[in-house]
């Protein structure tokens, strides 16, 4: 019976012109985005290792420079796109791909208030998974309201039931035509991303483990669409009705709810602007040590400590380029400074992320949204880890160079002086290490919470319907 149902579906779907265009507009739709994301993923990935290559022959074609020189010729960090970006491009769309990285400042976070919460505005980018979360069940929607609650309304269901079939049979059957609809379209869309990875030969493969757990994530989200979707058309006396009811279900899930989330976390916890940001940034800086400045009183204090160590008068006794010193005396303060405002900046954004997260329990579109961005390697989380990498790159970067200067053969207030190009040869430069899988699970508990429980609902929704066609208390 059940599968005598989904091949009777399949195949009046396919007789329905409308329903076999949108199924295949939508099939050439994700085969066409997935294979262009994939290509444009691979087309940014070899940018960046140009331009990553390029910087670093800057950096080495210098030769022998002074070190305080070179710190504020400085270098750069790219953040590569998320281990399968091609398939979800997440907030990295909307956020800076590339920090400059030198002495005295750090790199600014590029985020303005249009990114709270971690995963709005999701309508701004186009990508297979914007389609399989948004479009693929708009798609099922209109597939659902003309089985079974179509089958009601020119009496097979009834006639189907007199002569001997199950409800539940009937039920599941059209279940599962729907999910297979879906899980086909998923396939497709990995499928055409291995294929054209393949195809680019040069292109890195996606991650196997954060694959498998994408499409596991939605399988469940196309669980409880596929189970939402019979169990209304089954509880609803009208194909009208149950296509109005989800309809609306959908426009509230996708964008009224995600919308409204992103409006509380920011009321809850604004962010502050990133000029307001980064003028308190440099507030709290000038209020420290000033490395260029002599008359500075924090400097003159450790100038005098410097001088009674080493039992000598005057700055060019010393064993050793003050200069130096000073200059990391001001670097060690400005990273306090960084780490104090971007430490407060980062917990607002966990505030964010962490109401949003709650608030998926109540939508499953939330769900699958941020545990898809967190699987891709494409969510704030991941973000925040390059722009922490950043930091502790630069800070190892500056203070090897003031060191030198301190410390590499010359004396106080001699600004001439030049390192050899092999110490600048020595410093690495900067590499990004994508957060494990573990990392990006980490906090997405709630979302495989919320997918389950709404599953297992849905699917109780659907049997307790069942149950009911059986005995006659809904209409058939």
């Amino acid at each position: 019976m059940i599968g005598a149902i989904t091949r009777l579906d399949a195949m009046n779907w396919w007789r329905d012109r409308r329903l076999a265009g949108l199924l295949i507009t939508l099939t050439i739709a994700l085969v066409t985005v997935t294979a262009w994301s994939t290509i444009g993923d691979a087309g940014q990935h070899d940018a960046q290792h140009a331009a990553s290559e390029a910087a670093r022959d800057q950096w080495l074609g210098q030769g022998d420079a002074n070190p305080h020189g070179m710190a504020h010729f400085g270098d750069f960090a790219f953040r590569p796109s998320g281990p399968m970006a091609r398939l979800d491009q997440g907030v990295q769309a909307r956020l800076g791909k590339v920090l400059f990285l030198e002495g005295h400042r750090q790199g600014v976070p590029m985020h303005t208030d249009a990114t709270r919460a971690g995963s709005v505005a999701r309508f701004a980018r186009l990508d297979a998974a914007f389609l399989l979360q948004t479009i693929v069940p708009l798609l099922l929607i209109f597939l659902g309201a003309t089985s079974l609650a179509g089958d009601r309304e020119s009496g097979r269901l009834k006639l189907t039931l007199v002569q001997g079939s199950s409800a539940r049979g009937v039920l599941v059957g059209h279940f599962i035509s729907l999910l297979g609809v879906a899980l086909v379209m998923l396939i497709m869309v990995v499928a055409t991303s291995l294929l054209t990875s393949t195809l680019l030969a040069t292109h890195e493969p996606l991650a196997p483990g954060r694959l498998a757990l994408f499409m596991l994530a939605h399988t469940l989200y196309f669980t409880i669409i596929a189970a939402g979707i019979t169990a209304a058309t089954a509880w609803l006396s009208s194909a009208r009705a149950a296509l109005l009811l989800l309809l609306a279900a959908w426009i509230i899930a996708t964008a009224l709810l995600p919308r409204a989330t992103a409006g509380l976390a920011g009321a809850l916890y604004p962010l502050p602007s990133q000029d307001a940001f980064q003028a308190t940034m440099s507030a709290a800086r000038e209020a420290g040590p000033d490395g260029h400045n002599p008359q500075d009183a924090e400097l003159e204090r450790l100038r005098q400590e410097m001088l009674e160590t080493h039992g000598v008068e005057t700055l060019e006794e010393l064993p050793l380029n003050f200069d130096g010193i000073a200059m990391q005396v001001d670097e060690a303060f400005g990273n306090q400074v960084w780490d104090e405002h971007f430490g407060a900046l980062r917990e607002i954004m966990s505030n964010q992320v962490a109401f949003g997260s709650g608030l998926a329990l109540l939508n499953p579109f939330q769900a699958i949204d941020g545990l898809s961005m967190a699987l891709a390697g494409t969510d704030l989380a991941h973000d925040l880890a390059f722009q922490q990498q950043a930091e502790q790159h630069r800070r190892a970067l500056v203070e090897a160079l003031n060191w030198e200067h301190a410390y590499g053969g010359s004396t106080s207030g001699d600004w001439s002086f030049t390192a050899e190009a092999e110490f600048f040869a020595s410093l690495s430069a900067f590499e990004h290490e994508t957060p494990s899988l573990q990392d990006a699970l980490r906090h997405g508990g709630l979302a495989w919470l919320s997918l389950l429980l709404w599953a297992s609902l849905l699917i109780l929704a659907l049997r307790v319907g069942a149950d009911r066609l059986e005995r006659g208390t809904l209409s058939c």
